[in-house]
């Protein structure tokens, strides 16, 4: 896999659009039932902490296993040191299984299921404009190409926490931070050059881009 391209340009745009979604749905309560689905992606949802949008939910997430899958890929000859950052990983990608460590406490995977729920009910709904349709399909599709991205990640880190010496953890750890990348940049699973939303590819950058595409063309 290349080297992970920088987030700055998708959190620029995510950034954008998540200010005007807080301020649209602050609004009389004429919001149409794709408009609603949105704002839980984007701005707030009932369980999440301090009742966040779904999607910064999943980038946190994504960006605290990514940190320190980082961390435990840096030294392979440290069985400790990877063990305690995969314990690390754990925790952000599913917080019920590793209840301790420096994520927000929610999961990558339950936030993952939960943009691609809302964004595939947005895309259905009769208020849906063509760019809430398209883009909400993408979104949809993202978060569960992450859902099922996280599970592998999961199935990896106990692969790891259970390991007896350094050596046969080193090829999980390596593999777990090449994984949490893809959280982000996608995968090019066909090899064909290129990273697409379908075909199970696109990653947590593409939703960014497409709730920003969504909320810039007034798409509600």
């Amino acid at each position: 896999m290349n080297a992970t391209p920088t987030l700055q340009p998708s959190l620029c745009a995510f950034g954008f659009a998540l200010g005007i979604v807080l301020s649209t749905i602050s609004a009389p309560a004429t919001a149409n039932d794709a408009q609603t689905h949105i704002g839980h992606i984007m701005a707030h949802w009932n369980d999440t902490p301090d009742e966040q949008g779904l999607l910064p939910i999943a980038l946190a997430e994504a960006e605290v296993a990514k940190t320190h899958a980082g961390y435990a890929a840096s030294n392979l000859d440290d069985l400790s040191s990877m063990q305690l950052h995969a314990h690390h990983v754990l925790h952000a990608l599913d917080s019920s299984l590793e209840p301790n460590g420096p994520g927000r406490g929610y999961g990558l995977h339950k936030a993952a299921q939960g943009v691609a729920t809302h964004a595939e009910l947005a895309s259905e709904t009769d208020g849906a404009t063509d760019v809430i349709r398209v883009s909400g399909i993408m979104v949809s599709s993202v978060g569960r190409n992450t859902a099922k991205r996280t599970k592998h990640a999961i199935d990896l880190a106990k692969l790891i926490l259970k390991a007896k010496d350094a050596a046969s953890a080193a090829d999980q750890v390596q593999e777990l931070k090449l994984l949490t990348e893809a959280f982000f940049i996608g995968e090019d699973l066909n090899k064909d050059g290129r990273i697409v939303w379908y075909h199970h590819e696109g990653g947590l950058n593409i939703a960014a881009e497409q709730m920003a595409i969504i909320m810039k063309n007034k798409g509600l």
